[in-house]
This record gives structure tokens, sequence and C-alpha cells, in this order.
């Protein structure tokens, strides 16, 4: 079974392997940011995974998808040499649902280490309370490197 989710796991990541522009954090003047923030890697479940916050500094409330309020959908890109591509979307929406983040808070949740050394980066949708705007927020790009025994 491992096998068989391993090899699926690599048909996606080759089949998905399109360029994408980096996007800086929103900002609007006196409005504040929305950001997401690295807090460096966290043992958990029996292994090091790397933490993150939500952070919404501005003055409107934000909304963003997940399983609940600390398990947001997120995807990652890895840096290549043609620029930055998909690495990861694993996410069913089955069960999910909109969370509210107000202002002037945040969030902190885990997510999933590469299974490769590189240059990654997380990113996550959020929307405003209408659902009408569709935003991506991306985190500081970070390096990754398996350690060697």
């Amino acid at each position: 079974m491992i096998r068989t989710f391993a090899a699926i796991t690599l048909l996606v990541l080759m089949v998905s392997c399109e360029i994408n522009n980096p996007e800086e954090n929103l900002t609007g003047e006196g409005a504040g940011t929305i950001r997401l923030e690295y807090q460096g890697l966290e043992w958990a479940e029996g292994g090091f995974m790397p933490s993150f916050s939500l952070v919404n500094d501005s003055t409107e409330t934000i909304q963003y998808y997940g399983y609940g309020e600390t398990y947001p959908l997120y995807s990652a890109e890895a840096l290549a040499d043609t620029g930055w591509t998909n690495l990861m979307w694993g996410w069913c929406g089955t069960g999910a649902e909109f969370y509210s983040l107000e202002p002037s808070s945040s969030i902190q949740f885990l997510g999933m280490l590469p299974s490769y050394s590189c240059t990654w980066r997380l990113i996550l949708h959020i929307t405003d309370l209408d659902s009408v705007t569709s935003r991506i927020i991306r985190s500081e790009n970070i390096i990754y490197t398996i350690p060697t025994n």
C-alpha cells in the first residue's frame, strides 16, 4: 500500500509541474498584513514537522478552508531550475469548511516536509467573508536539507 501511495504521489508530482509566479504577502495602506510565518521545525507525531502561523494583522476578518481551525488546506512549491513548481497538493475537500480569522489574531499549524532536499514554500488560499475574492499567500522561502546519518 505504501508503494502504491508513493507511486501515485510521484505520478502526481510529474504531471503537475506548472510554473507559478511569486506573490507578496497581502498588504494595504494602513490595513496591516495577512501573512504566513515559518516558525521552524517542531517534534510531533514521531518526527520533525514544519510549524507555521497564519497571521492576520489587517483590519478585516478573513476565511481559509480546512478540516479544523488549526488544520488549513495548503499546498507547497519547490524551486526548480525553471522556477517554482508544485510540490504537493494532497487534500480532499470532504469534511472541510471555511474558518474565520479575526483581525489582530493568528493560528499556528503544522505542515509536511518535502521528501527531498530543496528550497520550498507553503501556499494558502484565503478569502474575504463574502467568499467573492480569493487570494494566495506564500510563506518565505525555506531551505530544507534531508539529514544524513
